[in-house]
């Protein structure tokens, strides 16, 4: 969602989609399960270079600069979230990288596109939600490569091409979010029946005043054999 009058790209009705994400994620057994699982496959061994016998220095150079700790982050904003980001460190007078670490993508939003389509920074703050209290005020990144000569970070995102979105791209299970939190509801429907001693939720209204006796045991008994084993 565009706003003119902000300078970065809403996700969600809300601004809050990728916490809707992660409810998904938390809330579903099933969703969890299979994220952790892909996000594992897809990690494997961790990362490699096809060309690293022959170029040791520049392997030992990537090596360095991508942890393991920070490439599985990545990994998993990646299939949870849908993209994920770096943030690209640089040294004092910006002529080398010198460090490349996790950024939450839920703390991103994308900054508008300019004239050539291209998007030149994003805008962090720790909690969407809160924007508009002291601390949490959206700060300005430069994208990777857009920075100036003073600027020692940058964001480097990335995200698998999805065709209509030109800023977020949607989760490759989006076709299942609905499941996903139908499972996180039907959970939850059933621990406060658990919390409520299975007591009965329902009342039967009689519109026509009260009847016999008779005829409450036999609306009772008809119940009960419909709603019980």
């Amino acid at each position: 969602v565009e706003d003119n009058r902000k300078e970065w790209v809403a996700y969600g009705d809300d601004n809050n989609y990728f916490q809707f994400l992660i409810d998904r994620y938390n809330g579903s057994a099933t969703n969890n399960a299979i994220i952790n699982g892909m996000t594992e496959l897809i990690y494997g061994k961790g990362l490699y270079a096809t060309d690293a016998a022959r170029k040791p220095d520049e392997y030992a150079m990537m090596k360095s600069l991508f942890s393991r700790a920070c490439m599985r982050k990545v990994t998993f904003d990646l299939k949870a979230m849908g993209q994920a980001a770096f943030q690209v460190i640089y040294n004092k007078d910006k002529t080398k990288i010198v460090q490349v670490e996790h950024m939450p993508i839920e703390t991103l939003r994308f900054e508008k596109m300019n004239e050539d389509g291209e998007v030149t920074g994003y805008y962090y703050s720790k909690d969407w939600t809160k924007i508009r209290k002291k601390g949490f005020e959206p700060t300005r990144i430069p994208a990777f490569g857009y920075g100036e000569k003073g600027e020692g970070l940058e964001i480097y995102c990335i995200k698998p091409y999805r065709s209509g979105f030109y800023y977020y791209s949607p989760v490759d299970y989006q076709g299942g979010l609905a499941y996903a939190e139908l499972e996180s509801e039907v959970s939850d429907y059933l621990i406060n029946d658990v919390q409520n001693g299975f007591s009965g939720t329902k009342v039967v209204n009689f519109n026509n005043g009260v009847p016999d006796r008779e005829k409450q045991m036999q609306v009772k008994n008809d119940v009960m054999s419909k709603l019980t084993g």
